[in-house]
């Protein structure tokens, strides 16, 4: 689960809250009754979210019976969101265990959380490998590595400093794979940086871009397919 995916939302202390968490998923297994819960991971930035059942909690630790396919996101994460009706918040918790052919998980360390990914208009997926691309602004071309892409943007990481702000507007062109005919083909949007932060020699920009029906042709069938291909890695990975 990466960091910008969620916002801390402390209600007393760390300590305090992941007690009272702990406190409640004891009461919830004790009752017998909605020991169903569901886990939220992000596999590339596809969500994974099974119904999880509670086992048992034991000393600090909360055990769980899990999907396989969560399993896997669960060890490769090391983090999930726990979704429980008992709550008020959405649960951050740390993986202790993930045993995907038992299909058991052992989670500690528990805090509230607001889940930002939520909130994004559009499913925003992992482009692995980075794909080429290039900024065009005022004449100016700077190269770049597109990291993720979205129906509504792309992020991308400069190989040098951009001097780029929020609001500019941009020509960006990245070199989108077909998926199904393996070929690559460039995409050129226009497109509004929303975010530029520093990073190594150069910088990750975050933009947002005016697609017409040709390219959100293109970029629906990319993420659709990507799709396919992430929920595939993941059964295979599962077993």
């Amino acid at each position: 689960m990466e960091p910008n995916f969620y916002r801390p939302t402390v209600q007393t202390s760390l300590e305090q809250d992941s007690a009272e968490i702990l406190a409640n998923f004891r009461a919830i297994i004790k009752s017998g009754s909605g020991t169903r819960v569901k886990l939220v991971n992000y596999y590339k930035g596809l969500p994974i979210s099974y119904p999880a059942t509670l086992v048992e909690v034991s000393g600090q630790v909360l055990e769980l019976d899990v999907h396989p396919q969560q399993a896997v996101a669960l060890g490769l994460s090391g983090r999930t969101c726990i979704k429980c009706g008992t709550f008020s918040h959405t649960l951050l918790a740390d993986v202790k265990d993930a045993d995907v052919r038992r299909m058991i998980a052992s989670l500690h360390n528990f805090s509230y959380v607001d889940l930002m990914v939520e909130q994004r208009a559009s499913l925003r997926l992992e482009l692995d490998p980075p794909c080429e691309a290039e900024i065009t602004v005022s004449g100016r071309k700077v190269a770049a590595q597109a990291l993720d892409v979205s129906l509504g943007g792309f992020s991308a990481l400069t190989l040098q400093p951009t001097q780029l702000a929020k609001g500019d507007e941009v020509l960006l062109k990245v070199m989108m794979p077909n998926l199904l005919h393996n070929t690559v083909a460039p995409l050129e949007v226009p497109a509004t940086v929303v975010d530029v932060a520093g990073c190594d020699a150069g910088e990750l920009c975050r933009f947002s871009i005016s697609s017409d029906s040709q390219a959100e042709g293109v970029l629906s069938r990319f993420i659709f397919q990507r799709q396919v291909d992430l929920i595939r890695e993941l059964k295979e990975m599962s077993g």
